[in-house]
């Protein structure tokens, strides 16, 4: 990762596009921050994306997550039908069996 001055990490975490956390010897970055911060290093030099389009990204970047997250939560939540499908259908083919009679 390139080197990033004091001054624009502390711009960045003034816009909150960081948010360490603050310990006794100053702040403690995550993963994600790291990500963030060459996320944005990426969007600024090569891809020349200002600063407030930096804003936009990163708040659709976090929306996406949360929408995993969430969609995760959902997907791993199974509901258990009190009758199977396939209990169901054969009790409805044995009802029809028996009108047929």
């Amino acid at each position: 990762m390139t080197e990033i001055r004091p001054a624009t990490l502390e711009a960045w975490i003034e816009a909150g596009w960081l948010r360490p956390r603050h310990v006794q010897q100053g702040w403690r970055f995550s993963t994600i921050d790291l990500a963030r911060a060459q996320l944005i290093l990426d969007l600024r030099g090569p891809m020349g994306v200002n600063e407030e389009g930096i804003g936009v990204i990163l708040h659709l970047v976090d929306q996406i997550h949360g929408l995993r997250r969430a969609l995760r939560a959902t997907t791993s939540t199974r509901v258990v039908p009190d009758v199977s499908i396939a209990q169901a259908r054969a009790a409805g083919s044995t009802k029809s069996r028996h009108m047929a009679e």
